[in-house]
């Protein structure tokens, strides 16, 4: 297996044991925000969120993102590891992504509610909406699989 797919295996299988992001916008300020997602087999990350809050507003006019997902606390002697993604985020609005979507993020997230639907976005029981990253640059740092530093980042 070549470097750039392993390195691509390793980032979808740290993807998929984490739930949590840390994720950037910019509009007239820089802005952070906390969000649960899910990611699909081509490292694009969807989750939900509400088009009014601050990043909402922000990814309306800007897309571009900058995403971290690390653990929480890590043992500052020991190894490390976490992600670092660059990327363009946009709001699902065809009814079939949208539910695709929001079925992963469920799933993932073992929501029940009847109300985490598309039918529960068009009644507005939840006023979030679907978004979705797709990474343009990605950086797996982890010290378990290399020595700092040595990371690769990789182009999409």
């Amino acid at each position: 297996m070549s470097d750039k797919k392993l390195d691509l295996a390793n980032i979808e299988k740290y993807l998929t044991s984490h739930m949590q992001m840390s994720a950037s916008t910019q509009g007239d300020f820089p802005w952070i925000f906390t969000a649960y997602y899910a990611s699909d087999k081509d490292l694009n990350i969807y989750f939900l969120t509400s088009p009014s809050t601050i990043h909402g507003t922000q990814l309306a006019t800007n897309p571009n993102v900058a995403v971290a997902i690390a653990d929480s606390p890590q043992d500052p002697s020991g190894k490390k590891a976490g992600l670092q993604i660059s990327g363009l985020c946009t709001q699902l609005t065809e009814e079939l992504e949208v539910r695709a979507a929001l079925t992963l993020w469920c799933d993932k997230l073992k929501v029940k509610s009847p109300d985490y639907s598309y039918e529960g976005m068009q009644s507005g029981k939840i006023s979030g909406k679907m978004y979705k990253i797709t990474p343009k640059k990605l950086k797996l740092f982890d010290e378990s699989l290399q020595e700092e530093g040595k990371e690769s980042l990789i182009e999409l």
